[in-house]
């Protein structure tokens, strides 16, 4: 075979199909053309009517059917592809391409996008589209910016698709994929919030934008897979406002006894600062511990611990010092609301740090 019809040499392409039409064969076997190790499509639950079309599927060399008996969701769908495929030794080493079977993913975008899984091995790899063209359908266009929007803000890296379902996973990263939770649209993006926290590289290669007849072939239901995507895109930050939250209602309420009670007699200088750090002492306990298991998913380890308390002695001092600023600015007023409404900046700004630096796991993934 030649190097040009070889272009899919060493990547195994996954179809999740639902009820997919007669082009789908046509568009396996030109992937299987094109030097595909093999193609994996997985029949979601699919209607009766569409039975030949698997039928056909299966005849093709080299492409493989799993059947779900009910309709189980696209996560899901492409996690029993990925189990399937690692159970395979001949695939060993191989890149996996996830494609959809709805013809928005041209073979030449399939070929793009699984040549630079092989070619950068510890990176997920999205095929992007340009958004911005006047044939994207208004709704893909302004969920796709606002996702990429929210997602810059909260997790950091800057996509131009968030949405798009043609990635490239290098052979080490397949069981990584295949851990994460989400049994349907929420699972792609699930893929990406932890890819961002994990440091996973995320290496974007353009394609083509393909949109047939309006894209009234997609499965995607415009609302409630949408929410079900929002509130996944944003479930970080509601986690971490509860336990931001949970952790300042603890602190103030030690910061009330100790200023009214314990350290009440010293000066307010003095007081102020033993009171504050007593209940930071406290507060910070549970709020590592939360955050920890809850919203940024690290490990206990040392190294988490020391930056998590360098970040705790930094905000002290600020909280201590925004304390006395508001004093000084809004005479007056309870001290308590004072410390509060300091806390919510330093909480803002406290998000990102643990997220970019306490929290960060170099070779979270542990590819290898």
């Amino acid at each position: 075979m030649s190097e040009e019809a070889r272009q899919l040499a060493r990547c195994v392409v996954v179809i999740p199909a639902l009820d997919p039409d007669g082009a789908l064969p046509g568009y396996a076997a030109a992937l299987l053309e094109r030097g595909a190790e093999g193609v994996v499509a997985v029949d979601d639950g699919s209607r009766p009517s569409c039975r030949a079309v698997f039928e056909e599927l299966e005849k093709l060399e080299g492409c493989t059917v799993l059947r779900h008996e009910k309709n189980q969701g696209k996560g899901r769908a492409m996690k029993d592809a990925f189990t399937y495929i690692l159970d395979q030794p001949q695939w060993a080493g191989c890149a996996v391409v996830t494609a959809d079977a709805d013809g928005q993913h041209s073979v030449e975008d399939v070929c793009a996008v699984g040549r630079t899984a092989l070619e950068h091995p510890e990176e997920l790899t999205l095929g992007v589209r340009d958004l911005t063209l006047p044939e994207v359908p208004p709704k893909s266009r302004v969920g796709n910016r606002l996702s990429s929007w929210a997602f810059r803000t909260l997790y950091g890296p800057r996509l131009e698709d968030t949405q798009t379902g043609l990635r490239g996973i290098p052979w080490d990263l397949l069981d990584w994929c295949r851990s994460i939770r989400g049994e349907r649209y929420e699972y792609e993006m699930n893929v990406l919030i932890r890819a961002a926290r994990d440091r996973i590289p995320l290496r974007q290669t353009p394609i083509r934008v393909i949109y047939i007849n309006n894209n009234e072939g997609t499965h995607l239901h415009p609302i409630r897979d949408s929410w079900r995507v929002f509130v996944i895109l944003v479930s970080g930050l509601g986690w971490y406002a509860a336990s931001s939250t949970l952790s300042a209602v603890t602190d103030v309420a030690a910061f009330w006894l100790c200023s009214e009670v314990v350290f009440r007699p010293l000066s307010a200088l003095y007081c102020y600062w033993w009171s504050t750090l007593a209940a930071r002492a406290l507060s910070s306990s549970l709020n590592y511990t939360l955050n920890r298991r809850y919203v940024f998913g690290g490990r206990p380890s040392g190294r988490t611990l020391l930056r998590y308390y360098c970040l705790w002695g930094s905000q002290l001092l600020c909280s201590y010092l925004l304390l006395l600023f508001l004093e000084w600015l809004l005479p007056g007023i309870w001290p308590t609301v004072n410390k509060a409404a300091g806390d919510i900046i330093l909480a803002i700004c406290s998000y990102q740090i643990q997220m970019h630096w306490v929290f960060r796991e170099e070779k979270a993934h542990g590819a290898g």
